[in-house]
């Protein structure tokens, strides 16, 4: 689990050349990056009750992260299965399409603690001690890795997917992704004119 590791045997993990973690791990572990900055943020601004929100936020990113790796795991082997015969064909076929549909769901969920880590933000914002503009700055370009990381899993998986029903609700989450990294744009932006002004 992400939780009881360090910084460098996370690092060590990720470059060792195994296939998880991954992108979309990584993308988890962006916004558990985020809730903690933003959660200092709001200390400094004196909001307790946004800095435990992000905790919890922070606490469901990393469970992201073990459950994305967990799903991508688990879907590499169904693409090691046999192909030998017609009922081989079938059956990891099968396989692979249960797999793949549990594996979109980490990064479906890391678009929506996105969403709410960027509200805590705004919160925030209004607030904020100009001393920590900075932090939550950084915070939203976290945010923003975060639901890049979320995008390309989701369209990965996509070229993947059968059935018009998972298909059109994995293409639901890319776009809210994209609507949600358009407005961490406009927070980055107005986070700096701050800071200039």
């Amino acid at each position: 689990m992400i939780r009881d590791e360090t910084v460098r045997g996370y690092l060590e993990r990720l470059g060792s050349g195994e296939p998880t973690p991954g992108g979309g791990a990584t993308g988890s572990v962006q916004l558990a990056l985020a809730a903690g900055l933003i959660s200092m943020a709001a200390r400094f601004s004196d909001r307790e009750d946004l800095a435990q929100r992000c905790a919890e936020l922070a606490d469901t990113a990393l469970k992201l992260a073990d459950q994305d790796e967990a799903g991508f795991g688990a879907t590499a082997e169904t693409f090691e299965l046999p192909e030998d015969s017609e009922d081989a064909r079938r059956e990891r076929s099968e396989r692979i399409q249960s797999a793949l549909r549990d594996a979109v769901k980490p990064p479906q969920r890391m678009v929506e603690c996105a969403r709410e880590l960027i509200g805590v933000a705004e919160a925030v914002l209004a607030d904020a001690n100009g001393n920590v503009l900075s932090d939550v700055g950084a915070a939203l370009g976290a945010v923003r890795a975060g639901l890049t990381a979320a995008v390309v899993t989701l369209e990965t998986n996509l070229g993947h997917l059968k059935g018009d029903e998972i298909r059109s609700a994995v293409e639901q989450d890319v776009r809210a992704a994209e609507e949600q990294i358009d407005r961490v744009d406009g927070l980055i932006d107005q986070v700096r004119r701050l800071i200039r002004s």
